[in-house]
């Protein structure tokens, strides 16, 4: 026969276990499959940033990036609670302005540049499609280049 001592809520219930607690609010995890990231993605190891090996890619410091994800979060929160949600940041806020006289002209230098980086890549093109007709001929004979000994 069995002892109380053994079971000491014999005729009752067990105890429930005390409720789990959250360590992200559930609001960041709809903000994640708002995204279209599903929350497993984000917490697995062995997915995205964590599936890196040697973890160099999980501890670069991308202070920028931290900044856009904190920013979005802020955001989202705003729009769910009916806050004030932020501005955007300025589209343009990287794009470089080309330098101008006060007349409104290029720079013939830097002009000259321009031009001579497109001839340069213009040349490139053509030498590549030109190589490509090369090889599609049937009378086309590779050359021994001494690697393939």
């Amino acid at each position: 026969m069995m002892t109380m001592a053994a079971h000491p809520w014999h005729g009752r219930r067990p105890p429930r276990p005390p409720p789990a607690r959250r360590s992200v609010a559930p609001w960041e995890k709809d903000f994640c499959a708002s995204r279209g990231v599903p929350w497993k993605k984000v917490t697995d190891p062995g997915v995205g940033l964590n599936a890196d090996a040697e973890g160099n890619v999980a501890r670069w410091d991308d202070s920028g990036a931290v900044q856009a994800l904190l920013a979005a979060k802020k955001r989202y929160w705003a729009e769910i609670n009916g806050a004030a949600v932020p501005p955007l940041p300025d589209p343009d806020m990287y794009i470089d302005v080309v330098p101008e006289d006060g007349a409104g002209v290029v720079d013939p230098e830097l002009d000259a540049v321009f031009e001579a980086a497109k001839r340069a890549m213009e040349a490139a093109w053509e030498e590549n499609l030109r190589l490509q007709v090369v090889k599609l001929r049937d009378d086309f004979v590779p050359v021994a280049t001494g690697w393939d000994d």
